[in-house]
């Protein structure tokens, strides 16, 4: 079979399952079986296929088709043009947490109270991409990642040796809702991409996202429940006039903005991500930078 024959063998086969974006899907897989990039295939399209490599390619079809996730089909997901390796144990990184790490750096990069040697905490880490691409493009931050997951924990401390990031990002297990003791006021900036969806609204998601860990989706009856003890919890963390950045879900803004003002945070904004949809809050302790 060729590259062009079993791409679009895949390809039906996967819309046949009501798989969203199948030409797509089927393109990345081979081309992730073939080691190579999408334009790539159109190019070599007569090009015959071993045997090794049409089982390969059609076994992760079949995954796929069982509306398993790309990401964890094929092991890993862009973010922020690194490769994080990902696995059911953990959120699958998206675009509008991008957006919450691009906003984390702008501030470390403008704040000269920061500076570019900053001490982060990143709340909930999950497969650590945010603080394997802020370690990467802050060279000098020193960061600590938490999550109440060992499977996320473990998945996070492998991602950061991948990138030999590992002597700057600490990985911790904590519990945002039973927190031990920890060193106060030492963090410059926390960052966290909290599960937000009401519990309610999860029977609602596709196929592909009810696959994701619920601990990481699942933000209690309003979707606010970890984002609350956040916004409680942090400022035990961070150095008086910190910062806290929070990826946050449609329609919470004002509330966020809410909880944040009566907690005694200053300078409070969401900004909203590239669909115009209120995303990024982030606010300061009070008290001197």
């Amino acid at each position: 079979m060729t590259v062009d024959q079993l791409r679009r063998k895949a390809q039906e086969h996967l819309a046949s399952c009501r798989v969203p974006e199948e030409a797509a899907n089927a393109e990345l897989i081979l081309a992730y079986v073939l080691e190579c990039r999408r334009p790539e295939l159109r190019l070599n399209g007569a090009r015959p296929l071993t045997g090794r490599q049409e089982h390969q390619a059609w076994h992760l079809v079949l995954e796929r088709s069982r509306r398993i996730p790309l990401a964890y089909v094929l092991g890993s997901q862009e973010f922020m043009g690194l490769d994080i390796k990902v696995s059911p144990s953990v959120l699958i990184p998206r675009p509008e947490t991008e957006e919450l790490v691009a906003a984390a750096v702008d501030l470390v990069r403008r704040a000269p109270a920061v500076g570019r040697a900053a001490q982060v905490l990143d709340i909930g880490t999950g497969s650590g991409c945010v603080s394997v691409a802020l370690a990467h493009l802050l060279p000098e931050a020193q960061i600590v990642a938490t999550d109440i997951s060992p499977a996320a924990l473990a998945l996070a401390e492998e991602n950061a040796r991948r990138h030999q990031l590992g002597r700057r990002i600490r990985i911790m297990k904590a519990d945002l809702f039973h927190p031990g003791k920890r060193t106060s006021g030492w963090a410059d900036v926390a960052v966290s991409n909290p599960p937000y969806i009401p519990t309610k609204e999860l029977a609602r998601l596709e196929p592909e996202v009810l696959r994701e860990p619920r601990l990481a989706l699942d933000g209690g009856p309003d979707g606010l429940a970890a984002i609350r003890a956040i916004v409680a919890e942090a400022p035990a963390d961070l150095r008086p006039g910190g910062w806290l950045l929070l990826e946050i879900g449609h329609g919470q803004g004002p509330a966020v903005r809410q909880f944040l003002a009566k907690a005694g945070y200053t300078d409070i904004d969401v900004r909203k991500d590239a669909q115009g949809v209120p995303r990024i809050a982030s606010a300061r302790r009070p008290g001197a930078p």
